[in-house]
């Protein structure tokens, strides 16, 4: 047996996650993605691998290129596999489109060329693995925008699938954006996305797409955007979801609706009283499982499953025209807040009508995670947060209950279910993400673990549950990750409080590799699941509505507090860190306690009333506290940097160039504030990077600079030098 050595930067190169299961429809086959990196290239990857569920064969890898792939279905026979994938054009594609453009002028042939993507960046199209005869994928669409997602026929004969469709107008625009460096034309209210950039006016649509011959056929059309088909199991019907209010920028009453094949027969499942987010036919296609959000603009309310029965679908005679049946569509905010500013700006479509919904999940409290399966007896199957862990949750007879797994240090990031099979990714602390077959309500059988080469050489840390009283409300769950080889002889240890995003998330058990970094370096991770976070209640995640940070600090502060108690943690080597939300409670700990050693705030938040209209959530911001020219005092309360004047730690901030979630100009002016106060403080921008980090070699900068950052503060010395991140200017 090779040497044991505690985890290395360099290992990010070794490292993966494991997502979108598909299952063949007799559960014999199960196909799952492999994301990986790439040194030499800095890039990610996909690969996909396919596992025999009985466990009679190892998991065999299924692509070997350095593709992007995802949307994983097995067509019902299990011989075909299909996929989006981000590659370059199969010959015959290739040699259909050099014949189209060789019958073009000379001037069309040099705007083409002009405004055809790079080789080396693709668009996702569908393409389809023939798992009995082998060779390469076969491409089906050479969508010019690329292919959003798709669904497979129940005979695999057809797929449906949801695309952008520009007309004519808005085609030259994009093109002229690319080719001219055009301006920006904004006319819509969600005028960013993060990770998308600007916004355009560009729909969505349905096509159904002919699997053998490659034909195309609209679907589709008008003034809005359809997407998520799923063909349902007889083949008669398929539902999709498409906000048609006339105003989808200023509410998310996302509907379902079902539509023929063919394209007639257009009906409405829900009547904007709901948001809809995921759907399943049910075996006999008599009824459609939905994952719905009760209260659609209010991000803090659980999201349930509901049953509406195929037959109580409202037919629709004009699908074309927006807003058809809403009395308001919404939007407009009344220039005056009256004396609840906040409840005067919560302006949102009234329903047409009382979907005849039956909800299933009522009585969990629990938030559904994940879309809907159905069983072959009618049961549905699903995955729900549940006291920190992701857990299945079945739902027979009407009752729902909560499964697999039992044990609360494992949790399960992706679930796919067929006939009587159901597959799981479940991860552990000392496993990583592993491919499970699961056996009943306790037991399952693994059937692929990718790290398990890596981690045989790894000493890893130990990580345990614990809960404490906050000081001021209910008991709060939090998890300790000690160090390889802990020993509580030696004393408390140097500690970092590391705060997980959302805030409407949760931390879960896992094997993270910041994580194991940080422990390899001799401290003690705490994680805390402050209020606000899912998987404890709705209350629970209620409670911090309008009033974010004094809740969430408090309960931080006291998982603090009980890991001193304990013994585990150094009262005289703290430090805190946190990303996105975490980065906003990070900013508000540091203006409101001096114990923090050092802090690092990762694209989180700093001012709320500059941040209106600079990043991408004005729902969000709509619902918690009213619009800011009408409740600016709330506004200022909240923000981080109303407590600028409070800030004595050492603070390295990190942002995104293009993050448009957390913009980069709130990281600018919480650098600027400490720089004038002359606190000790330096800013990190990632270029290209939106809100997360994509690049291989920037997510091993991005700790290498928490654990230096760290180390000049009193922290534990950095002595891995197996991947160097990038230099700095002195």
């Amino acid at each position: 047996m090779p040497d044991m050595e505690s985890m290395k930067l360099a290992d990010l190169y070794q490292w993966g996650a494991v997502r979108s299961l598909a299952l063949s429809a007799d559960g014999r086959w199960a196909a799952a993605l492999w994301t990986g990196f790439l040194k030499e290239a800095d890039e990610r990857y996909e690969s996909i691998f396919v596992v025999p569920t009985d466990g009679s064969a190892p998991a065999h890898r299924l692509s070997r290129s350095a593709a992007h792939e995802s949307h994983l279905a097995l067509s019902q026979d299990g011989r075909f596999l299909f996929s989006l994938a981000r590659r370059k054009d199969e010959l015959e594609v290739a040699e259909a489109k050099a014949a189209a453009t060789k019958a073009l002028s000379d001037r069309d042939k040099a705007d083409q060329a002009a405004d055809s993507p790079a080789d080396d960046d693709p668009k996702a199209q569908i393409w389809a693995y023939d798992l009995k005869s082998g060779g390469e994928p076969r491409q089906l669409t050479s969508w010019e925008d690329g292919v959003n997602d798709f669904s497979l026929s129940p005979d695999g004969s057809r797929l449906v699938f949801s695309a952008r469709a520009p007309s004519a107008t808005e085609r030259a625009y994009l093109k002229a954006l690319d080719k001219d460096g055009s301006p920006f034309v904004l006319t819509r209210t969600q005028h960013k996305q993060d990770g998308d950039g600007f916004s355009d006016t560009v729909q969505s649509h349905l096509f159904v797409l002919d699997v053998a011959s490659r034909d195309i056929t609209p679907l589709t059309a008008g003034p809005a955007t359809e997407y998520a088909p799923v063909w349902s199991r007889s083949g008669d019907e398929i539902a999709f979801l498409s906000n048609r209010t006339g105003d989808p920028d200023n509410n998310r009453r996302t509907d379902a609706w079902l539509i023929r094949p063919d394209g007639t027969d257009i009906r409405r499942l829900t009547l904007g009283d709901v948001e809809v987010r995921a759907l399943a036919f049910s075996p006999d296609s008599s009824q459609v499982a939905l994952v719905v959000s009760l209260q659609p603009e209010n991000s803090y309310c659980l999201s349930h499953i509901g049953l509406v029965a195929v037959q109580d679908a409202q037919p629709v005679a004009d699908f074309d025209r927006l807003g058809a049946g809403f009395s308001t569509v919404g939007g407009i905010v009344p220039d005056s807040g009256g004396v609840n500013p906040i409840a005067s700006a919560r302006v949102y479509p009234d329903p047409i009508g009382r979907t005849p919904i039956t909800i299933l999940t009522m009585s969990l409290d629990r938030p559904i995670e994940s879309a809907p399966h159905y069983g072959e007896h009618g049961e549905i199957w699903a995955l729900a947060g549940d006291r920190g862990q992701t857990r299945l949750v079945v739902i027979k007879d009407g009752q729902a209950a909560l499964a697999f797994p039992q044990d609360r240090m494992a949790s399960i990031s992706s679930f796919a279910h067929a006939t009587d099979t159901s597959v799981a990714i479940v991860t552990s602390g000392f496993g990583g993400p592993e491919l499970h077959r699961i056996e009943g309500a306790a037991e399952s059988t693994l059937l692929w673990a990718p790290l398990a080469p890596l981690l045989k050489t790894r000493r890893l840390g130990d990580a345990r549950r614990f809960s404490f009283a906050a000081t001021d409300g209910p008991e709060v769950e939090g998890f300790a990750l000690f160090p390889p080889g802990y020993d509580a002889a030696l004393g408390p240890l140097p500690t970092v409080v590391m705060i997980h995003g959302g805030p409407m998330a949760y931390d879960e058990p896992g094997l993270e590799f910041d994580e194991q970094l940080v422990l390899a370096h001799g401290y003690l991770v705490l994680k805390v699941n402050y209020r606000g976070s899912t998987s404890y209640g709705e209350a629970f995640c209620l409670s911090i509505q309008s009033d974010w940070g004094p809740r969430e600090h408090a309960d931080l502060m006291a998982c603090v507090d009980s890991a001193i108690d304990r013994g585990w943690a150094d009262p005289a080597r703290l430090f805190v860190t946190g990303f996105s939300q975490g980065g906003i409670i990070t900013n508000w700990a540091v203006g409101h306690s001096d114990r923090f050693k050092a802090a690092v705030s990762e694209h989180g938040m700093w001012d709320y009333v500059a941040a209106f209209g600079t990043d991408d959530c004005h729902l969000w911001w709509q619902d918690d506290l009213g619009v800011p020219w009408q409740n600016e005092a709330a506004y200022r309360r909240l923000s981080p940097a109303s407590s600028a004047a409070q800030i004595h730690t050492p603070l390295l901030i990190t942002a995104g160039e293009h993050d448009w979630r957390c913009p980069l100009d709130q990281a600018e002016l919480l650098y600027m504030t400490l720089k004038k106060r002359g606190v000790p403080t330096a800013l990190i921008v990632y270029q290209d990077e939106h809100h997360s980090i994509s690049k291989p070699k920037r997510a091993i900068d991005r700790v290498l600079r928490i654990l230096r950052w760290f180390a000049a503060y009193g922290g534990q010395p950095v002595t891995d030098d197996s991947a160097p991140g990038f230099p700095d200017p002195s």
